[in-house]
């Protein structure tokens, strides 16, 4: 089910972690890469948070127009700050009906389906909005504690995400896991076998000068992970002609 109430809450922790932590930078790399190999003069973020994809994609790309779309008020109003030229709402994608005045060329969707009960509709929903191509990534490997603590339902492997995208209605051009051997093979083994305590203490919360030149340090070694294989499932489609 999904609850505003704790993405309100949670995005004021994560707020931090999702600008300087090693992974989510990592993540997004991935997708400006994807991104440079598309045309596109319209892309959506479904699934905005803070806009820092957001961001990054208006930096690289300044004639392109910026869209996002995010269940959290909160991190709606931080992403207006943070973006303030992204056309932005507020959008449930299992309540919310699709806006049927608006269509994007590019929808990126990042770390989002994992958490949604129904997957399909959600990928459903955002075939409405698609022109060009649709940009996914969920994290795949084993659904673990520290998953069901994120409210992950469900973890990917490539066949599983392409399966449900084509049911959706996509077809699947490309599908790739990436992230080993430091994402996929240090990190998920800390985050698995660390105190809880530790690892919430470390990654949530404002960081300090010395924590950020830490993810800095971090953040070159994730440079050296593998872009395929791993246990970051990508999969990039066009919506099928119909």
């Amino acid at each position: 089910v999904n609850d505003a109430k704790f993405y309100d809450d949670i995005w004021i922790a994560w707020r931090d972690m999702s600008l300087y932590a090693p992974a989510p930078r990592y993540l997004r790399r991935m997708v400006m890469k994807e991104l440079s190999r598309l045309e596109f003069d319209s892309v959506l973020d479904a699934g905005c948070g803070l806009g820092t994809l957001l961001k990054m994609i208006g930096a690289k790309y300044p004639s392109v127009e910026l869209n996002g779309c995010e269940l959290s008020e909160t991190a709606l109003e931080a992403c207006r700050q943070h973006v303030p030229n992204a056309k932005l709402y507020r959008m449930d994608f299992l309540q919310d009906e699709v806006p049927t005045d608006r269509s994007y060329d590019v929808i990126v969707s990042v770390q989002v389906l994992e958490h949604l009960e129904d997957d399909l509709c959600a990928l459903q929903k955002l075939r409405q909005l698609c022109r060009r191509y649709i940009v996914v990534n969920v994290p795949g490997g084993k659904l673990d504690a520290h998953g069901r603590r994120n409210r992950h339902h469900r973890h990917y492997t490539t066949e599983s995400l392409s399966a449900v995208m084509r049911e959706a209605d996509f077809d699947v051009i490309r599908s790739f896991s990436c992230g080993w051997p430091v994402h996929s093979m240090l990190y998920r083994y800390a985050v698995r076998t660390l105190p809880q305590n530790l690892v919430a203490g470390t990654g949530l919360g404002e960081y300090s000068r010395a924590k950020r030149a830490a993810m800095q340090l971090l953040d070159y070694a994730y440079r050296l992970n593998l872009s395929f294989v791993g246990t970051e499932v990508f999969a990039i489609g066009t919506p099928r002609k119909r």
